[in-house]
C-alpha cells in the first residue's frame, strides 16, 4: 500500500530584530575610488611639437642636405640636449651635444664616404624617418662596403631631440 504524504509544519526561524528606520549612506569615495579617467577614448587627440620647425621641413632639408653632399646636420637643428642612439652592433646612446658631436668626429676620423644618398623624409606627427645608403670606407682597415641604415628623428620646438640609427639584422 502507498504511503500518503505527510504534512510537515515549518519550523519557525528565531525572532529577529526590527530593521532600523536609519536611511541607508553610502559610504564615502576613497581617493582610489575618485572619478577616473576613461580606460580608452575613441576621440583622438591631437600631437604637436612644440613651436618652430615641424618635422616636414626639418626632414626636407636634412635630406636635401645630405643629397647635395653635406653629411653633418646642421647646427641650427640639432638641441643641445640631443641624444643619439647607435643600433644593432652599438647599442650605445650618446647624451649632450658635446658627446654627439665626438661620437661624429670619431666616426668622420676612421671612415671615408666615397658616396650618399638619402631617401625620405618619411614624416610622423613627432618626426620623421631618412633611410640612407652609404659606400664607405673604413680607414683603419681599408675595408669598404656598401652600408644602409635608417635614421630616426624626434623633434620638438623645432630642433632634433633625439636621432636613433637602425641596420638590417641580416
Amino acid at each position: 500500500m502507498a504511503k500518503k504524504p505527510t504534512k510537515k509544519t515549518p519550523k519557525k526561524s528565531p525572532a529577529r530584530k526590527p530593521a532600523s528606520k536609519k536611511p541607508i549612506r553610502k559610504p564615502a569615495p576613497s581617493k582610489s575610488s575618485a572619478k577616473k579617467p576613461a580606460a580608452a577614448s575613441s576621440d583622438p587627440r591631437p600631437v604637436t611639437t612644440g613651436k618652430g620647425a615641424a618635422p616636414l621641413e626639418i626632414g626636407t632639408r636634412l635630406v636635401r642636405d645630405f643629397n647635395n653632399g653635406k653629411f653633418e646636420i646642421n647646427d641650427d637643428l640639432w638641441s643641445k640636449d640631443i641624444v643619439s642612439t647607435e643600433g644593432l652592433g652599438v647599442s650605445s646612446a650618446w647624451h649632450g651635444r658635446k658627446a654627439v658631436d665626438a661620437k661624429n668626429a670619431w666616426w668622420n676620423s676612421t671612415h671615408k664616404i666615397h658616396g650618399a644618398s638619402a631617401d625620405g623624409p618619411y614624416v610622423g606627427a613627432t618626426g620623421f624617418a631618412v633611410k640612407f645608403r652609404m659606400d664607405i670606407e673604413d680607414t683603419t682597415s681599408g675595408a669598404r662596403s656598401e652600408m644602409v641604415e635608417i635614421g630616426v628623428y624626434s623633434v620638438q620646438d623645432g630642433k632634433i631631440v633625439r636621432e636613433e640609427f637602425m641596420y638590417a639584422a641580416c
